[in-house]
């Protein structure tokens, strides 16, 4: 955290980088007086001075200069009776002095950014040329080998890491309890690992196990990066956060207008950390949750001249993924969380706002551009961490008499499954809206469907503060399964194979299943016109 606390204000984050000058050009020198007679070929005092770059005549015209293999005066120089001169290596000082010898076509070093150390980066003996600086080719020198020794410290690590599996293979480790839901390992039948924990009898019906001690958890990860990943959150204002009212303001917008949709946060826990300022909640999951706020909040304070918060959401965007980046919170479910609100930021081409250009072109952009960037991405990533966590299986034992303690808490079997549901949403809605093929095949889930006690969020010492909205609940279960229908749909009218069957009887079941959703819909959410309210208009649409 800065010096100023976690509240400190919002830092600026479109700093705009220092730029290097290219390399200038020289006007043709064809005024210039002839060369000295000492230099011309034939002279008895001539002889040519080896040189180890073009000269500037050249450089300028951007012709082949023979000075490097035959010496001063080149073959060029000598035919236009010019005087050969061969620049003089320039060198900047420091990262923020303008180049003033840009107009003069000199060579200067590569900038290297603030904070960095010089024993990571180290300075090259010659100055590189500008049109072949590292950030355009890759060149290739003696520092940039890979270090291939390690600091005892990683290496005690590391034996400690490859003894981790020996844990899994103890007498009841499948029994054991889970503390943390973050920090769960999962292990399918298919696995080969599966055979390290079967019991006496071969079989085994638990997938989900602890992980071991020695693997740390989220506490220990700032000590884990190195100065460089702590300066590039410093730069990226990773540690900032705005005034606490404004914060305030947009943690309560988004669990009224974002949670509903995405319930994916027992919202009386994050609160109750929110309050704490000796435990406070994940820095990743607060950036993510300020970042999904602020596409909701009208709060002025995010509002650029043209009344847009895209500005102030592509500085939360910003700030969450250089967290996610670093590798700073390893909470797994905390990862999941995070990286489905991540998803709300979709500004265009590498996330960068529109200033011109009409709507249809800009729509074409968008569609090639989410790949890399935005919600497609972004859903994509939360799904693959959430089944490497094994949160698209059953949490309860498969057996009908479950083992004590070898299950998560009641709270953390709510939350998973609603995370779970809220990843199948995601998927199908995406790829309906983007026209992509679904991730998630329902087939490899066991995952009961989600219910409407799913939503407390109550524990066994302590009653929830908040309690769950009837609408919310009634919203989120009948999206569940208007998605199902979505899936369906797609697979049925949209596939690939769906192209050789034209199956009519496929179109018809779609239907009936449309139908079906519509007549058993409940009335709380049941969009009429004389009972219209924004949730129900909102399941409507998606209908």
């Amino acid at each position: 955290m800065s010096e100023q606390g976690p509240w400190a204000d919002m830092a600026s984050e479109n700093a705009t980088p220092v730029q290097q000058s290219p390399p200038g050009s020289m006007a043709n020198s064809s005024s210039a007086a002839n060369a000295p007679n000492d230099q011309m070929p034939g002279h008895p005092s001539f002889r040519r001075q080896r040189a180890s770059r073009a000269c500037e005549t050249c450089h300028a015209r951007k012709v082949r200069c023979d000075a490097a293999s035959l010496g001063v005066p080149c073959t060029n120089c000598v035919a236009f009776s010019i005087e050969c001169k061969i620049p003089t290596p320039k060198r900047k000082k420091t990262a923020g002095k303008k180049d003033t010898d840009s107009e003069q076509g000199s060579y200067v070093e590569t900038e290297r950014s603030p904070g960095i150390r010089s024993d990571v980066f180290p300075s090259r003996e010659a100055a590189i040329p500008r049109e072949f600086a590292p950030e355009k080719f890759g060149i290739n020198t003696a520092s940039g080998m890979p270090q291939t020794e390690a600091s005892e410290a990683y290496a005690a690590q590391q034996q400690v890491n490859n003894g981790t599996y020996v844990q899994y293979m103890k007498p009841k480790f499948a029994r054991a309890p889970i503390k943390e839901a973050g920090r769960v390992a999962y292990l399918g039948e298919s696995s080969n690992l599966s055979l390290l924990v079967q019991d006496r009898h071969g079989t085994t019906d638990v997938v989900h196990y602890p992980l071991p001690e020695n693997i740390r958890g989220a506490r220990a990860r700032i000590n884990e990066l190195d100065h460089v990943e702590i300066e590039i959150l410093h730069q990226r204002g990773a540690f900032l956060l705005p005034p606490r009212p404004l914060c305030d303001e947009l943690v309560d917008a988004y669990f009224q207008w974002i949670a509903p949709v995405v319930p994916v946060i027992n919202r009386t826990k994050f609160m109750r950390r929110y309050r704490d300022s000796k435990n406070p909640p994940s820095l990743l999951l607060l950036q993510a949750i300020l970042l999904a706020g602020s596409r909701v909040c009208n709060n002025p304070q995010l509002m650029d001249a043209n009344g847009s918060t895209t500005p102030a959401a592509m500085t939360f965007y910003k700030r969450a993924k250089a967290l996610y980046d670093a590798n700073y919170e390893d909470d797994r479910v905390t990862i999941v969380q995070s990286l489905i609100l991540m998803g709300w930021y979709w500004e265009g081409p590498e996330g960068k706002a529109y200033e011109t250009g009409d709507f249809f072109t800009n729509a074409r952009v968008d569609l090639g551009a989410d790949v890399t960037k935005n919600v497609f991405y972004w859903s994509r990533v939360a799904v693959i961490v959430a089944q490497g966590s094994g949160m698209h299986r059953r949490q309860d034992s498969n057996t009908l008499e479950p083992v004590e303690g070898s299950q998560l808490s009641r709270a953390d079997k709510r939350l998973w499954k609603r995370i779970w549901w809220t990843l199948f949403t995601r998927d199908r809605s995406v790829a309906v809206a983007l026209g992509r093929p679904c991730c998630i095949n329902i087939e490899d889930s066991d995952v009961e469907m989600i219910s409407s006690d799913d939503f407390l969020d109550d524990e066994p010492d302590r009653p929830a503060e908040y309690q769950p909205d009837p609408i919310h609940v009634q919203f989120f279960l009948n999206y569940v399964k208007l998605c199902e229908i979505m899936g369906l749909v797609l697979a049925q009218q949209y596939s690939v194979a769906s192209k050789r069957r034209l199956n009519a009887i496929d179109l018809t079941h779609s239907d009936m299943a449309l139908a079906d959703w519509l007549q058993n819909c409940p009335p709380e959410v049941n969009w009429k016109p004389q009972r219209h309210h924004f949730w129900s208009a909102l399941l409507h649409s998606n209908y």
